[in-house]
């Protein structure tokens, strides 16, 4: 009977070893297809946040490791709206603040297109024609990253750079946020025997508001001077700025122009609701 017992308790041993062996197998054969299904398919799930002047260049970063030349490589840049609101609630009343850009449905969402070893403007919104660019030297190396040359309000979206080749696939996101001024160039001049810095805008503006800074950020406005540089038909206006305060060319100085008519400000509303009498579970006020 001892024996007997003996046998059993090994053959259970033995079943035992043999479940764990197989397993282990089934574990590292499932570890093998998430290795493999997270290599071939590269996606970042976080939007980051990108920040531009108007009028300025900018570059949209996008990256895979699974690129490694241009064989069957399709990649893509499109568009998406950006739908944003903040809320607040106070004892009188709940608001919403919406900030809503919107992109015309009707046209093609399509910034840049690359496939068969070329670029593919074939579908490409007209916004973005002669304005955008990948470096090809770079594709290569997985680089993608997009070229946006001249900024302007309208292009602030969510951009998103999507990629296919032989060995995998992929998508990154990233919102290009167009802040409401330029910082163009700072020159140093000479006038009237006077060393100056002089700025002038890229953009055109019909009511703009230049204010000079230096390292510390000291607001320098009241040594300076502002003038039309160049006018357009529509009353639009390109400015051109000095700042007579005693420059030093070791000194930096920022000048930062904004439109202040808010006719032509990037479109922004804001829209005031009843006090909410419910929860949100209830899903009416």
């Amino acid at each position: 009977m001892a024996s007997f017992l003996v046998m059993v308790s090994i053959l259970l041993l033995i079943q035992h070893a043999e479940l764990i062996t197989v397993f282990g197998e089934i574990q590292n054969h499932v570890f093998c297809i998430l290795l493999n299904f997270v290599s071939i398919f590269d996606v970042s799930v976080a939007i980051d946040e990108l920040r531009a002047h108007p009028y300025s260049d900018v570059t949209l970063p996008c990256h895979f490791s699974f690129v490694k030349g241009t064989d069957k490589l399709e990649f893509t840049w499109e568009r998406e709206d950006i739908r944003e609101e903040f809320e607040v609630e106070d004892d009188k009343d709940y608001f919403q603040f919406f900030r809503f850009y919107d992109f015309f449905e009707v046209f093609s969402k399509v910034v840049y297109q690359f496939r068969n070893n070329m670029e593919q403007l074939e579908e490409q919104n007209s916004m973005y024609e002669k304005r955008v660019s990948v470096n090809r030297a770079e594709i290569s190396e997985g680089i993608l990253s997009l070229l946006l040359k001249n900024v302007n309000f309208q292009d602030q979206a969510i951009y998103k750079c999507m990629a296919v080749s032989p060995i995998g696939r992929g998508e990154s996101k990233i919102k290009l946020i167009v802040e409401d001024s330029e910082e163009p160039q700072v020159e140093f001049k000479q006038i009237d025997d006077e060393t100056v810095a002089t700025c002038v805008s890229t953009g055109w503006y019909y009511l703009p508001n230049v204010t000079w800074l230096d390292r510390g950020e000291r607001d320098l406005s009241n040594y300076s001077t502002v003038e039309i540089y160049e006018e357009q038909m529509n009353g639009a206006h390109r400015v051109f700025s000095v700042l007579k305060y005693p420059v030093k060319l070791n000194e930096k100085y920022v000048c930062r122009i904004i439109e202040t008519d808010v006719n032509f400000q990037p479109f922004r509303t804001i829209r005031k609701y009843p006090r909410r009498k419910f929860h949100r579970m209830y899903d009416y006020y």
